[in-house]
């Protein structure tokens, strides 16, 4: 935090200084208005930098400067430097400029809380008018209470692997898992991986596109992130070998059936563990015909590490 703040204190001064040298600025004498774009905006507590664009309407002949101040609102109010910082609070917008951005940059932390809110507004502006959009109610969400953001990151994904010629060999890949876009977003992650799952690869070089089901049990307080089983989805293709894929399934030692390759998450330790009564099978399909098992997963397991 305190690195943040020297940082934005620093940049802002380089601002304000590029601003300042009132010799060579030409402000404007015609009739102008500046509104805030937008009168709210919700960001999530993760977002990082934001743009909160003004705008200026009216002929003008030269530039006009703007200042705004923030302001605590709401039930669980947003402090400044604590839960966001703003780099300026002064833009001086030149002639030909209809749009400028204030910039403010929101504060993660690990916390678990409610949203929280301020107001910016425009409070003075030199060489034009404040017009009625003069306010800006914003809502930082946070991410922490929603387990489905955090499961984005890098994982290590272990386990103990037979394929076509070895048998019990223990494996240990890197794993790119993302939020899913669209509809998807809060039900499904969308991982992906080089070779990994499959302990022999050659002669392909897979890349595997597959999807983790993300499922919060309320009631019980347990997360469950399990790997997606669909007849017909190809998790693994290789464009030297285009007519060659892998599809998941799951082979359960009791003979049971699922949709999903079942996994539990453990926020403590930042673990998935996928269950023990079934393996994790890859098979193999050439001109889309089966083409036999390539592999076949036990023992499974995902660690985050970061």
């Amino acid at each position: 935090m305190k690195y943040l703040k020297i940082y934005t204190l620093l940049l802002a001064a380089i601002l304000v200084s590029a601003c300042s040298d009132d010799d060579e600025v030409v402000f404007n004498t015609n009739e102008a208005t500046v509104n805030m774009q937008e009168t709210e905006m919700t960001v999530k507590e993760n977002a990082g930098l934001c743009l909160v664009p003004v705008v200026v309407t009216g002929e003008r002949n030269g530039a006009i400067q703007v200042t705004i101040s923030v302001s605590q609102s709401g039930n669980s109010p947003a402090t400044e430097d604590e839960n966001y910082i703003v780099t300026t609070k002064t833009l001086l917008i030149p002639i030909g400029i209809d749009v400028a951005n204030f910039e403010f940059r929101t504060v993660d932390d690990e916390d678990v809380n409610a949203d929280r809110t301020f107001d910016i507004t425009i409070t003075e502006v030199k060489h034009a008018s404040i017009g009625t959009n003069n306010k800006l109610s914003v809502t930082i969400k946070d991410n922490d209470a929603d387990y489905y953001e955090k499961l984005a990151g890098t994982w290590i994904f272990t386990a103990k692997a037979n394929g076509i010629t070895v048998m019990g060999q223990e494996v240990a890949f890197s794993v790119k898992v993302n939020t899913a876009a669209g509809d998807a977003y809060g039900t499904y992650l969308v991982c992906s991986n080089q070779n990994g799952f499959d302990p022999e690869p050659e002669p392909f070089k897979w890349t595997f596109n597959w999807r983790l089901k993300y499922e919060y049990d309320a009631a019980n307080q347990k997360i469950y992130v399990s790997i997606v089983i669909e007849e017909g989805e190809k998790v693994a293709t290789d464009p030297a070998y285009d007519n060659y894929f892998i599809q998941f399934k799951r082979m359960a030692l009791d003979g049971t059936t699922s949709d999903v390759y079942r996994g539990e998450y453990d926020d403590a330790t930042k673990t998935i563990t996928f269950e023990g009564n079934a393996n994790l099978v890859g098979n193999m399909y050439h001109n889309e015909t089966p083409n036999g098992t390539k592999f076949r997963l036990s023992n499974c397991k995902m660690a985050r590490i970061k």
